[in-house]
């Protein structure tokens, strides 16, 4: 009911205001009895009650995150405040977490440092972590972290303007938008003219693929921005609708037979987009392909988790300007699940490239558990021959990525990073801490430029 309430209130109200005025009274209970059926009906497709139990265990999944040791994820704190089940003293430890490691770095950093290392995304997900806490932003601290993240938005576009690109990406500058926006906050007509500027040049890519998940997030923050109170001008307002008719066309255009749209790990970002941009079939097809792939395990990656648990309790992202921290179910407890189990050997062989060669720099085959991750590979032949084979690794929200093989370092600066590929020519959608090799696989460490 209360997704059906959100729909007709918002979008259906406020853009049929003037005609429902115009009739009278028995004319507008009929027309909203009409609304009530139609929108719970497209409600009701994303509706997975059946599927309670999945739901919790992967919520609770998602809780025990928040007892590693890795670096705190706003993104999986937003995730669990996003469900309807809550361990509000885990929850307020990692949100305490968040704050003590992330906070003084961004409080920190000027000018030449967003050049440097940008953080646009970063920032734009601690902030929104804050408001889905239903913490107070108009403090001394959030009018700061609001005011840094106004000036990474100008960074960005900047870079835009003298470079034809952003410092980080336009997932991360829509990210930026939609922070503020959730927060009440008026944005610069011309950062957002650069957004929209970017979806109809076509600059939504990987590579040379379409970008569902910017797509998706450019697609939330223009919705925020359509949705706001404040007093765009009348050609800005018609250039956000455009492009949100635009960016919706593309998602739905991108949904399989089987309901993905880009790849699994795209689809739950994609699905929010839609729920939020009024999509009435938003979950069409890809609840079942999302509850599939969920029951096999393949949302291990608490990043991706994040992304789908806000779908399965029928949220999105905009809805962290309506949470309601007062009356919230506080039940939920992390479950105990045993560690995998490791079986045989596995035979794995690896190659190393370097940009715009096919031939090997370096090529080893080394013996593994079967169940090790690529990550163990690595570890694997590092200490079989530390001479010949070294590596590092960073960290990040989606856990750890390869940033050097053997002395060469991926370069932000120069847009190169290390691909992990299987077979040649199959992209590892998974990290290297995720991804656990077959008997006989062929991986190969491409240094690329994106």
């Amino acid at each position: 009911m209360l997704l059906c309430t959100e729909l007709i209130v918002l979008p259906a109200l406020a853009v049929k205001s003037r005609l429902l005025f115009a009739v009278n009274m028995e004319t507008r209970l009929l027309v909203l009895l009409v609304c009530l059926q139609v929108f719970c009906t497209a409600g009701n497709v994303c509706d997975f009650k059946e599927k309670q139990h999945l739901i919790q265990t992967l919520t609770r999944k998602l809780l025990k995150a928040t007892q590693d040791d890795s670096v705190p994820n706003p993104s999986i704190h937003i995730g669990l405040r996003l469900a309807k089940y809550h361990n509000h003293e885990m929850e307020n430890t990692y949100l305490q977490r968040l704050r003590k490691e992330r906070e003084s770095d961004f409080l920190a950093r000027t000018g030449p440092e967003y050049q440097k290392e940008p953080v646009t995304g970063l920032l734009a997900l601690h902030i929104l972590a804050l408001r889905a806490s239903c913490e107070n932003l108009d403090n001394q601290t959030g009018k700061q972290l609001i005011t840094q993240l106004k000036r990474a938005l100008h960074s960005e576009k900047e870079h835009i303007a003298t470079y034809d690109k952003p410092l980080s990406n336009y997932y991360q500058y829509s990210m930026g938008i939609l922070a503020l926006c959730i927060n009440g906050k008026k944005i610069d007509n011309h950062v957002i003219g650069r957004l929209i500027q970017a979806e109809r040049r076509k600059k939504f890519m990987h590579h040379d693929s379409q970008s569902v998940d910017t797509e998706a997030m450019a697609g939330l923050a223009l919705q925020c921005l359509e949705q706001s109170d404040f007093m765009y001008t009348d050609q800005l307002r018609t250039d956000i609708n455009n492009t949100i008719k635009s960016l919706k066309k593309k998602i739905i255009e991108s949904r399989s037979a089987e309901g993905i749209i880009g790849n699994i790990f795209s689809t739950p970002l994609a699905v929010q987009a839609l729920h939020a941009m009024g999509q009435e079939d938003a979950c069409s097809g890809s609840a079942e392909a999302l509850l599939g792939q969920a029951e096999v395990g393949t949302f291990h990656n608490p990043m991706a988790l994040s992304l789908l648990i806000p779908v399965l309790h029928q949220k999105n992202y905009q809805d962290i300007a309506n949470i309601d921290c007062s009356d919230e179910d506080n039940t939920l407890t992390t479950s105990h699940s045993g560690l995998n189990q490791l079986g045989n050997e596995i035979k794995v062989t690896f190659m190393v490239q370097n940009i715009g060669s096919t031939n090997n720099e370096y090529e080893d085959t080394v013996f593994v558990p079967q169940g090790s991750s690529l990550l163990e590979v690595l570890k694997t032949a590092h200490k079989e021959k530390p001479k010949h084979f070294a590596y590092e690794i960073k960290d990040s929200l989606w856990g750890p990525f390869l940033s050097s093989v053997n002395g060469i370092t991926a370069d932000v600066e120069r847009r190169t990073y290390w691909q992990i590929l299987k077979d040649r020519n199959i992209h590892l959608m998974e990290g290297i801490a995720d991804y656990k090799p077959h008997d006989g696989d062929h991986i190969i460490l491409r240094l690329s430029t994106w």
